[in-house]
């Protein structure tokens, strides 16, 4: 029997260190199978993964066109979604439930734009040009099945477990998108208006506080500080998580929605 991506990716560390290159064990895993990519490359290669190595070498696609990462993952995530009752998990997802031509849909809300996810495509609403990598982030976030309510317990990535990599890709947008908007709060509080995001009063010493909503139940808060010159503090920014958030989604998905959150903000 072949090797597929998901025997592999069980296999391996699971810690989405990122030393291999690729964002996550998934996408490394996807890499090894369809594009024959170095096993070895995994420097915490287990022993379990090493021992598939001579089956998935005798697998490897034919010369010609590979799948590309995207089309691999897509269907990895699909065939994820497949056997799950979308009626049964709307409520804890934030979605609706609803069938169209006899296929069952859930829609909801990504970055305030309408998205049905169908299990086997989604479509986004009229005129939104999304990047093709969201329906990768919005087939994880229904695959998790998660029904947690918001906490309102705002916890920063640093604070989740093996976050060391992605925190500090997660810093460099912070500094940024501080940067970007230093002298100029009151562009920034246009940028988050435009995105659907929510100014809130601003507590404690915030300059400016908002709220955005990438997805139902994944709510991101934006802390931003102004410089000032006379105290040598240049402008800050961070972005927190609500506490209950690794039920829906994985690091490597909630760095993406935090990217995805600064194309809208910085165009």
């Amino acid at each position: 029997m072949a090797i597929a991506i998901l025997d592999l990716y069980k296999a391996l560390p699971r810690t989405n260190c990122g030393a291999c290159g690729q964002p996550t064990c998934m996408a490394f895993a996807a890499r090894v199978i369809a594009e024959s990519e170095n096993l070895d490359k995994c420097p915490q290669l287990p022993l379990a993964a090493k021992e598939l190595e001579p089956q998935i070498k005798g697998q490897r696609p034919e010369t010609g066109r590979r799948p590309d990462t995207l089309a691999v993952a897509l269907t990895f995530m699909q065939e994820k979604v497949a056997a799950l009752d979308f009626a049964s998990l709307a409520g804890g997802l934030g979605a609706d439930y609803g069938v169209e031509t006899g296929r069952p849909y859930l829609s909801l809300l990504y970055f305030g734009r309408k998205v049905q996810v169908f299990k086997d495509e989604l479509v986004f609403s009229p005129g939104a040009a999304e990047n093709p990598w969201a329906a990768i982030v919005i087939y994880n976030y229904i695959a998790s099945q998660g029904n947690q309510t918001a906490a309102g317990q705002w916890i920063t990535l640093h604070s989740l477990p093996n976050s060391v990599s992605k925190a500090i890709t997660l810093d460099s947008l912070e500094k940024r998108l501080a940067a970007h908007f230093s002298g100029r709060p009151e562009l920034l509080q246009a940028a988050i208006l435009k995105a659907t995001g929510k100014l809130i009063a601003a507590e404690g010493n915030a300059d400016i506080k908002a709220l955005f909503w990438p997805l139902p139940r994944v709510p991101i808060l934006l802390l931003f500080w102004e410089a000032l010159e006379e105290e040598n503090f240049s402008a800050q920014c961070h972005f927190l998580f609500d506490a209950p958030v690794m039920a829906y989604l994985d690091l490597e998905s909630l760095l993406f929605l935090v990217e995805q959150l600064l194309d809208r903000l910085i165009p």
